[in-house]
């Protein structure tokens, strides 16, 4: 049953993936600790490593065509990106000091609701 909701889970977040050019990891997380698939932590871990791979090349391939991809600005995001993952993974594991799943979950909630705010007065705003 746990492969078949992973591969669900999966299948919804590619389409949300294609359809918005949001990386799915938010609703990947929440599914799997809605239905309690691992720690919640191993979680975390797991969707930052399935981010190591090239989860969009579906999507790429079809702007690359239209020629609807800035590579430099790319390259800048990837490398930033990167440091900050880093950075943040820091936070989440170390000894020390370490974020409380409870803290995690609540700065998840924070960035989603702040997104979606902002992607809620870009559309109104949007001109057809």
């Amino acid at each position: 049953m746990r492969f078949i909701i992973e591969m669900i889970v999966g299948l919804i977040c590619g389409i949300f993936l294609g359809i918005t050019g949001i990386p799915p990891t938010g609703l990947v997380i929440l599914a799997l600790d809605y239905f309690k698939i691992d720690d919640y932590t191993r979680i975390l871990g797991t969707v930052i490593f399935i981010n190591l791979f090239p989860i969009s090349i579906g999507s790429a391939v079809d702007f690359y065509k239209a020629q609807k991809i800035n590579y430099i600005m790319g390259i800048i995001l990837f490398l930033s990106i990167v440091l900050g993952g880093f950075l943040g993974s820091k936070l989440v594991l170390n000894k020390n000091y370490k974020l409380s799943k409870k803290t995690i979950k609540y700065l998840t909630f924070i960035l989603a609701l702040l997104s979606s705010i902002g992607f809620l007065i870009s559309a109104q705003y949007e001109k057809n």
